[in-house]
């Protein structure tokens, strides 16, 4: 009778998974939830290593990814003085000798003022896998190196750099920036929306937001305006290099599926919103993990960083970009002088109310709080959502 009974619901179960249907499930009955072979695949963190100012790398998986790098150091009289500024490649070097160059995909800079650009050539020569996504102005800079130079360019440079490595997002014929927050800064022929990127050879894409960059000093706008044309040298001093249009950036890292996994905010410079923002479609389609937010300026625009935090909701914020830079690096850290770098931190944290879904780890200890005001040296680890 049992047998009787069994060998239908046998016969029934086969032609089942012949037609098509799942078979049974390998899971062990006995084993926790959210393991076996049928559990989604572990999450790696997300690590980040602060280099100062707004140097930050940005390691998942095999892909590093480094935004705005600044070693090269120059005295507030010596910038005044417009003396001559190369890049400081003995301190470039040093400042990167833990960093995987061989893991390096792509440096993010949103505007082409020294202290974010000015090692940059440096950088790509030593991490030949990488490229730079900027603004037309870094572009027209950096075509200084490039093998088939602008006909005129008498000199040859030290290091050529492929035209191919260097991408401007903010070129109307490709225009890859999002002007959906501004739409009075696009240029004719250029889409409103923005539209992704993908960085060759990782498991990352990016996406560009129209932005702005405050004065520095009361009314002063130190580099104002853009480079228009391709350079045949590379800017002699630091007021060379101009600062063209402001870009902010998503930086999603995606797993094989090509779904993300982790999504970064950088921002190059504090802006006034909407200016920078990222329109709630995209955050409806996936939120913001981490965002990195810029220091410097932030008295000069309205109410950031909380107006940044609350359009993005992430999850943690790092802020950067605080420190005094026109002193050595081998000097104790200060911050921008008159900086009121006390009420940034007070903003800041009282936009992000509440613990994190997963502890934050700074320098290995856990933490339980969601804003950091980054050191430079600083390693932190970004857990996965929980």
């Amino acid at each position: 009778m049992l047998r009787a009974v069994m060998r239908p619901v046998v016969l029934v179960s086969v032609l089942a998974v012949g037609c098509g249907s799942s078979p049974p499930s390998t899971q062990d009955p006995d084993a926790p939830p959210g393991t076996g072979p049928d559990a989604p695949a572990e999450v790696a963190p997300l690590e980040v290593h602060a280099l100062g100012v707004q140097g930050f790398v940005l390691h998942h998986g095999s892909d590093t990814i480094l935004t705005a790098p600044m070693f090269t150091r120059q005295s507030t009289f010596e910038v005044g003085l417009n003396l001559p500024l190369p890049s400081d490649t003995g301190a470039v070097e040093a400042g990167l000798a833990t960093v995987p160059l061989g893991d390096l995909r792509a440096i993010v800079s949103g505007h082409a003022h020294y202290d974010h650009f000015i090692d940059v050539p440096h950088i790509l020569a030593m991490a030949p896998g990488s490229v730079v996504y900027t603004n037309l102005t870094g572009r027209n800079i950096l075509a200084a190196l490039a093998p088939d130079r602008p006909a005129g360019c008498t000199n040859t440079p030290a290091q050529p750099l492929a035209r191919s490595r260097v991408i401007a997002l903010d070129d109307a014929l490709a225009s890859k920036v999002d002007y959906t927050n501004c739409p009075a800064q696009r240029p004719a022929g250029a889409p409103l929306e923005g539209s992704w990127i993908d960085v060759p050879g990782s498991h990352v894409r990016i996406m560009a937001f129209c932005s702005m960059h405050p004065d520095q000093i009361g009314p002063f706008h130190f580099g104002e305006g853009s480079i228009d044309s391709e350079q045949c040298e590379l800017p002699a001093a630091a007021s060379g290099w101009l600062e063209g249009q402001t870009l902010a950036f998503l930086i999603d890292f995606l797993d094989d599926a090509g779904t993300p996994t982790f999504r970064v905010y950088y921002q190059d410079a504090p802006t006034n919103a909407p200016l920078g923002e990222v329109p709630p479609t995209l955050l409806a389609e996936r939120g913001v993990d981490l965002a990195l937010l810029c220091v410097g300026s932030n008295d000069a625009v309205d109410n950031q960083p909380t107006n940044a935090i609350a359009n993005l909701q992430p999850r943690f914020v790092f802020s950067g970009h605080w420190e005094d830079f026109f002193r050595s690096t081998s000097d104790p850290i200060q911050p921008i002088p008159l900086l009121n770098l006390d009420l940034y931190v007070e903003r800041a944290e009282a936009a992000l109310p509440g613990s994190p879904d997963a502890p934050l780890l700074v320098d290995g200890a856990p933490q339980s709080t969601r804003h950091v005001l980054v050191q430079p040296g600083t390693r932190l680890i970004v857990p996965p959502r929980r």
